[in-house]
């Protein structure tokens, strides 16, 4: 049995609205990647692109269109929450400029996202570094005709979702445990729990 910790803090009552914690993450990335290049049209995608879309939408350029691409596994944790992993990526999408050639251009914004984004967790509470960073050259006689040069930057975050058992609280700095119910709540017949058990 359990007796009432010492020291431990009132648990922060949970909000009435789950924490969206990929779009916030999403957000924060776009925020971040617009301050690092002001001279891009940076922006939220709902995935990847087809050539029709790219045509329709490559007459703002340069451009970083980011997007949340899966979350291909997820895991429990001890504090009842779920942890997921998250693929984004990052396109960039640029075109011929004075005496900037739409690959040189658009080889240069990737070199910065390569910069930016690993370990980079976007000052995100429950979100992990970025990890598994890589680049993509996506150049296709398509995309070539639709004169761009497009590049896809991705990489992965694990992120907590759900309900906190914590509530936003604290672990308690001390723990006691009697297993004999015949003198519960007698101070003396309880013992501390420590990390060496």
């Amino acid at each position: 049995r359990l007796r009432a910790a010492r020291n431990s803090r009132t648990m922060v009552p949970r909000r009435d609205k789950p924490i969206m914690k990929i779009i916030e993450l999403r957000t924060a990335i776009i925020n971040s990647i617009k301050t690092e290049f002001p001279d891009a049209y940076v922006e939220r995608h709902p995935g990847r692109f087809s050539l029709g879309e790219l045509k329709r939408i490559a007459t703002k350029l340069p451009a970083i269109r980011v997007a949340v691409l899966s979350a291909p596994t997820v895991s429990a944790s001890n504090t009842g929450e779920n942890e997921v992993s998250v693929r984004l990526a990052a396109f960039v999408i640029t075109g011929d400029r004075k005496q900037v050639p739409k690959d040189v251009s658009a080889i240069t914004i990737v070199e910065g996202l390569l910069t930016l984004i690993p370990y980079n967790n976007w000052t995100q509470c429950g979100v992990t570094a970025a990890k598994n960073v890589k680049a993509d050259n996506l150049f296709s006689g398509g995309v070539d005709v639709s004169g761009v040069a497009m590049w896809a930057v991705t990489w992965d975050h694990e992120i907590r979702v759900g309900a906190d058992a914590w509530g936003g609280g604290v672990m308690p700095s001390e723990l006691y445990l009697n297993g004999d119910k015949d003198t519960f709540g007698e101070e003396e017949h309880y013992d501390e729990v420590t990390e060496h058990g």
